[in-house]
């Protein structure tokens, strides 16, 4: 696993090879309309539900074991899904901590890229320096890789500008 580190936060990354992202986009594009949220108001909104696939399945199980094998700890799947953006779409600046609920908060975020056409946009990591300057990082991304973060980072993607779909399959992982 590749590591940066910005600031006092790491995150990692990894290429998976051996992952059908062509079936993956299929998948994925099935499943559009089941929207993890009605509201629009809601960050949810721009999420899918995805039901159980073989090539997904294989996907998430690759990264949990990687994980455990890389950080000699249990790595536990607790939820994921897919974000399909279409042309001027973006996602907005969240993290995975749910306030209410900081003990069953995922410890690491992550996301899959499956298809990534030119244009598409960044994923943006923003972090404090200090409690007056934050920064905003982008890592470089590409289809087939993994990026892994805490969950308490504050993250967002920019406009896909392409003609195409980005798709990307987000997940949480809590480490023991």
């Amino acid at each position: 696993m590749n590591r940066q580190k910005l600031s006092e936060t790491s995150f990692g990354y990894f290429d998976i090879d051996i992952i059908n992202n062509q079936n993956l986009k299929e998948f994925c594009l099935l499943h559009k309309e089941n929207k993890l949220s009605n509201d629009i108001t809601d960050t949810r909104n721009e999420d899918i539900k995805l039901s159980e696939d073989v090539e997904l399945q294989f996907l998430l199980d690759t990264i949990t074991t990687y994980c455990s094998e890389k950080w000699n700890k249990k790595v536990d799947l607790l939820d994921y899904w897919a974000q399909i953006h279409e042309k001027n779409e973006s996602t907005n600046l969240h993290n995975h901590v749910d306030p209410q609920n900081l003990k069953e908060s995922p410890d690491i975020s992550g996301v899959y890229f499956v298809s990534l056409p030119k244009d598409s946009g960044k994923l943006v990591l923003q972090y404090n320096i200090n409690q007056y300057e934050v920064k905003r990082w982008w890592p470089e991304i590409k289809e087939k890789r993994v990026l892994l973060f805490p969950a308490t980072l504050d993250h967002f993607v920019t406009k896909n500008l392409s003609e195409d779909y980005r798709i990307s399959i987000a997940f949480n992982l809590r480490v023991s």
